[in-house]
């Protein structure tokens, strides 16, 4: 073998390493990026199964918070409508309760003007436009003059007897109803 030959066959053995050399660094290469790749498919396969995971738990939490938003509209319209109801009651209450108050007021009145014009008839003797309390006549008397001698007399109506609870004219306080028909008729 010559020395050229000999020369060829080392440049193709050392071409043949360089290019097994420059394609295995190529297989690294791709094997690497294929193990890249594998792994970035894998991430993102599992980041995917996450977004669904948590699309699906959203929808669930929508769904949730619908039927816990249309529970609690009913509830309002409930309450609304209950609060409504007892502020009916409370105003009708209220009502009657001035009602009775009134009328009791109205009784008194009527029944004291009645004793009064009984007591009028009954006493022929004028009465005194402005009676003055007793108490009130013996502040006003001066100190050397005695206090029988100031005071006023008080005129009978004044210190006539109030009628008693038995008397249908007067506020019951009882906790009966009151009834109509034991009040006589008023003639006009």
């Amino acid at each position: 073998m010559t020395t050229t030959q000999l020369d060829r066959r080392r440049d193709r053995a050392a071409s043949a390493h360089a290019a097994v050399t420059k394609i295995s660094a190529t297989v690294t290469e791709l094997e690497n990026r294929l193990r890249t790749n594998a792994d970035l498919a894998q991430r993102q396969s599992q980041a995917l199964r996450n977004a669904q995971a948590e699309a699906k738990r959203l929808k669930r939490s929508l769904k949730t918070q619908a039927r816990d938003r249309d529970r609690l509209r009913k509830a309002h319209k409930k309450a609304v409508a209950k609060a409504a109801k007892a502020k009916g009651r409370a105003d009708a209450a209220e009502s009657k309760y001035s009602k009775s108050i009134l009328a009791g007021l109205v009784d008194r009145a009527k029944e004291q003007d009645r004793l009064a014009g009984r007591a009028a008839s009954a006493e022929p003797a004028p009465v005194e436009a402005a009676p003055q309390p007793i108490a009130a006549a013996a502040v006003t008397a001066s100190p050397a003059a005695p206090a029988e001698a100031t005071a006023q007399p008080v005129p009978a109506a004044a210190v006539a007897p109030q009628p008693a609870a038995t008397s249908p004219w007067s506020c019951s306080t009882s906790s009966e109803p009151r009834s109509s028909s034991a009040r006589p008729a008023i003639p006009e």
